[in-house]
């Protein structure tokens, strides 16, 4: 039989107690219930399934995809003639088209954290300049970019001009390849670097 055990935690007598008062004088607070599950049948403590194994499939995300488009779909609307040399040169400097071929995308590595995430707000600030927004992922040492317009769908020039601005700005905050990128876990001996 399982037992529920309810358990309401009340301040202390000490003078970091008044701070609480205080605080539920104005906030109207009430204190925190803490529920414990508590059971004398072993199945309940014990996993019923068993961990995953190395030998299972990994599972893959959408923006982790190994296919890419190969003929780029431009919006509607849209010169091809005049925005394929632009896409070309993007494509020479790393850039790939997505999995739809409806937009670029592109992973940048730092040496830390830090610079990630100043390379990331870089982008955002020109992003509301341009009012054109892309999907990023911040990884530790990593930044994933996809530049892709919704509405007409497809590449368009505002998404080539935010990739060649990405370029720019990750030559400034000290973009690095891949191997030299920071990896979770891994030391740093000058922060920022």
């Amino acid at each position: 039989m399982n037992t529920v055990y309810r358990t309401i935690h009340r301040p202390s007598g000490k003078p970091t107690s008044q701070l609480g008062r205080s605080i539920r004088q104005h906030h109207h607070c009430r204190p925190i219930p803490r529920i414990y599950l508590t059971s004398a049948s072993r199945s309940l403590r014990t996993p019923t399934k068993s961990p995953p194994t190395l030998s299972q499939t990994p599972r893959i995300f959408s923006h982790s995809s190994r296919t890419m488009a190969t003929t780029p779909q431009f919006a509607r609307g849209t010169d091809a003639t005049q925005l394929q040399p632009e896409l070309g040169t993007l494509l020479q400097q790393g850039w790939a088209l997505d999995e739809e071929g409806r937009g670029v995308k592109k992973t940048y590595y730092f040496r830390s954290y830090f610079k990630a995430v100043s390379f990331v707000n870089v982008v955002a600030s020109q992003s509301a300049t341009q009012k054109h927004h892309a999907t990023i992922t911040l990884r530790i040492g990593s930044v994933d970019i996809h530049w892709t317009t919704h509405q007409p769908r497809g590449l368009t020039d505002k998404d080539l001009t935010m990739a060649q601005h990405c370029d720019e700005a990750a030559e400034l905050m000290g973009s690095v390849e891949q191997d030299q990128g920071k990896k979770c876990g891994s030391f740093s001996p000058s922060p920022g670097l």
